[in-house]
């Protein structure tokens, strides 16, 4: 095994485990929507910006797997293949798509000479965007099949997360450009 393929295999393994790591922070529920407020999407967008569409789909993939598996590694210790298809479920399997849609979106951005990634500010919009309109979609698409909500209703209903999530969107951001560029080529 060559060292970049090392390299690979350990960043993904951290990421994991940051992704996990982020579980136990406690959730917190609103009352009026299925969903609490985690600090766990925060791992997802820094796997979407570090590892990129292939080692980061990967990441993820493992992750549900480990869910399904029944092993705690959600908000609040939970597991298992019944999350899977339960209230949250819309959202958990968006994040599995969250890579891949960053970077097909990032291709169609311009970037300067010699640049593999997007910039902050690009990766701040591209992340915001596909929170916004593909985490929340799924989620709320979710929720009105499982639990038989109105979609519009619950989509607008994830506004609530906006401000904490444009913090989320942020520290990713800004973390995910302290990584060396080299790294995404």
């Amino acid at each position: 095994m060559n060292n970049m393929r090392v390299r690979d295999l350990t960043l993904e393994a951290v990421f994991l485990a940051l992704l996990i790591v982020f579980a136990m922070v406690p959730g917190m529920t609103l009352g009026f929507l299925p969903v609490p407020v985690v600090v766990q999407n925060l791992g997802v967008m820094l796997i979407t910006l570090v590892l990129g569409a292939r080692r980061g789909t990967m990441v993820m993939a493992v992750f549900i797997i480990m869910i399904a598996l029944g092993l705690p590694v959600l908000t609040g210790g939970h597991g298992g293949a019944a999350i899977l298809v339960g209230p949250t479920a819309g959202y958990i399997w968006a994040w599995l798509f969250q890579p891949i849609i960053f970077a097909a979106l990032s291709l169609a951005w311009p970037k300067k000479d010699g640049q593999n990634r997007p910039g902050v500010f690009q990766s701040f919009v591209l992340i915001f965007m596909i929170d916004v309109v593909v985490v929340y979609g799924m989620g709320a698409g979710w929720l009105t099949i499982s639990a038989h909500m109105d979609f519009w209703k619950t989509y607008m209903a994830n506004m609530i997360f906006i401000p904490g999530d444009l913090l989320k969107v942020f520290i990713a951001t800004v973390v995910a450009k302290a990584f060396p560029e080299k790294m995404f080529k």
